[in-house]
C-alpha cells in the first residue's frame, strides 16, 4: 500500500511539473501530447525537446534566467529514462561544442543544480558529461578547467559499477598501504574523522554489529576505516582504540580523489574493488551487511 501510494504521488508530481512547464521565461517549454500518459515517457518527451527553441546567444545574456531554466530541465530528469537523459545532455553539449564560454557556463549550471553541496538533485550522471566536456576543451583556460578536471578525476575514481582506482593510506604502524592490499569478498571503506561525534557513533555501531563481526571472522569482509588527512599524533592516539580486526589508516590525499560530502562517507566494494554503493549512512551499511550475511549463509 505504501509503495503504491509513493508511486502514485510521484506520478502526480511529475504530471504537475509537466503541466506547469508549458512556458518558460526564455522560450516555450515542450508539452507532451495527451496520448503520452506515462510519467517517464512524458519527461523523456520534455527533456529531449527542451532546448530546441533556445537561442543561446540571446539566452546567455540573461544568466540568471538561463540558470533557472536549466534547473527546470534538470528537474525532469529523475523521472525520465537514464538513456534518454544521456542523449539529451549529449545533444545539448553538441550545440555549444564550438562555443567554449557557453560550454563553461552550462557546466557551472550543471554543478549548481546536480553536483555541489547544495544541489537540489545530486547526480554524478547528470553532472559528469558537462564537467568532462570542459575538462577536455583546450579552448577553455587552464584555470577554469582545473575545477572540472578535479571533479572528473574524483567521479572516475569511485564511480558506482567501476573499480576504485586510487586509495592510499598510512596504517597505525606508519606502513604505506593501498586498496590493492585488501583481498576479501567484500570491502567497506569508511572515511571518518576521529574527532567527529557522529563518526564515533557510527564506529561504535559498526564494531558492535554481529553481522559485521561474523563476516570479518569468516574472512568475507574487510572494514577499512580511514581518516581523511595526515597521520597526526592526535589521530594515532585515537586510532589505537579502534577495533583490532579493522584496517585503520590516515589518507592524506583523500580529498583529491573522493567527494567527501558527509562524515562518515561510506563505500561498499566487491572483491575486485568495484564500487557497489556509496553515499549512504551507517543504517544503510548495517542493512547491507545483514543482507550479505544472509546471502553467505553464515
Amino acid at each position: 500500500m505504501i509503495k503504491r501510494f509513493f508511486i502514485s504521488l510521484t506520478f502526480a508530481i511529475g504530471l504537475a511539473c509537466s503541466a506547469s512547464a508549458a512556458s518558460g521565461d526564455l522560450f516555450p517549454y515542450p508539452t507532451p501530447p495527451d496520448d503520452i500518459d506515462n510519467l517517464y515517457d512524458r519527461c523523456d518527451f520534455i527533456i529531449t525537446r527542451f532546448w530546441n527553441p533556445c537561442d543561446f546567444k540571446s539566452a546567455f545574456s540573461r544568466q540568471e534566467v538561463l540558470n533557472a531554466t536549466f534547473g527546470d530541465w534538470v528537474g525532469f530528469m529523475p523521472y525520465a529514462h537514464a538513456d534518454t537523459v544521456k542523449v539529451a545532455i549529449d545533444r545539448l553539449l553538441q550545440r555549444v561544442r564550438k562555443q567554449p564560454k557557453q560550454m563553461l557556463g552550462l557546466a557551472r549550471m550543471a554543478e549548481n543544480w546536480a553536483y555541489c553541496d547544495t544541489a537540489p538533485i545530486f547526480s554524478e550522471d547528470i553532472y559528469y558529461p558537462f564537467a568532462a566536456a570542459v575538462a577536455a576543451n583546450n579552448k577553455i583556460s587552464r584555470v577554469d578547467r582545473a575545477r572540472f578536471e578535479q571533479h572528473v578525476r574524483i567521479i572516475d575514481n569511485a564511480r558506482v559499477g567501476r573499480p576504485m582506482q586510487h586509495l592510499l593510506w598510512v596504517d597505525r604502524q606508519d606502513n604505506q598501504c593501498s586498496i590493492d592490499d585488501v583481498r576479501t569478498q567484500m570491502v567497506v571503506v569508511m572515511f571518518n574523522n576521529s574527532d567527529c561525534d557522529e563518526c564515533a557513533l557510527a564506529r561504535v555501531r559498526l564494531s558492535a554489529d554481529i553481522n559485521a563481526q561474523t563476516l570479518i571472522k569468516a574472512g568475507v569482509l574487510t572494514i577499512v576505516c580511514l581518516e581523511p588527512g595526515d597521520a597526526t599524533e592526535e589521530w594515532h592516539t585515537a586510532a589505537a582504540s579502534f577495533p583490532d580486526n579493522w584496517v585503520v589508516g590516515a589518507s592524506a590525499d583523500a580529498d583529491e580523489w573522493f567527494a567527501l560530502r558527509q562524515s562518515p562517507e561510506i563505500y561498499l566494494l566487491d572483491s575486485r574493488h568495484k564500487v557497489l554503493a556509496k553515499g549512504f549512512n551507517i543504517d544503510g551499511l548495517l542493512a547491507a551487511l545483514y543482507q550479505l550475511r544472509q546471502t553467505t549463509g553464515l
